[in-house]
């Protein structure tokens, strides 16, 4: 049996199809699947069915830079305004910093990326935090290869 060789969450990049952005936080892929109950009408038991599949919510997060991320701004007001099908993937692709990021291993690919709120401009004079931005979407279907 190989050994495992886990990954830190710190060693992944990733982007969006179209964007020369590396986004610093990804909430993570939950794939769930619906689930309903029922009884035979004979015994003392429920059991379960499984059904359809639902993709969650994800959130990206960067620092943001109120000059170079203006297009993602820019593509997030001109999506909301169309309501145009967005044809873009995500790739999370998992890297070894030596020291420029080399891939290892398979990738994360989300399909049908849908941009569904942004957050950002967040204002507090005492503070000396960095600005977060974030994207949050939805994707139809997803690949690990």
């Amino acid at each position: 049996m190989a050994p495992t060789i886990p990954t830190t969450k710190g060693n992944w990049l990733v982007t969006i199809e179209g964007f020369d952005y590396y986004w610093e936080t990804f909430s993570g892929l939950e794939d769930i699947a619906n689930t309903s109950e029922y009884s035979d009408g004979l015994g003392n038991r429920i059991y379960k069915l499984v059904g359809r599949r639902q993709i969650g919510d994800m959130t990206m997060t960067k620092a943001f830079d109120p000059v170079n991320d203006k297009p993602i701004v820019d593509f997030w007001k001109g999506y909301c305004e169309s309501r145009e099908s967005v044809a873009k993937t995500v790739s999370i692709v998992p890297v070894r910093y030596c020291p420029d990021p080399e891939p290892v291993g398979a990738t994360l690919i989300l399909y049908g990326f849908k941009p569904i709120s942004l957050k950002g401009f967040e204002v507090d004079k005492k503070s000396g935090d960095i600005n977060p931005l974030a994207l949050g979407f939805i994707a139809d279907d997803w690949k690990y290869e």
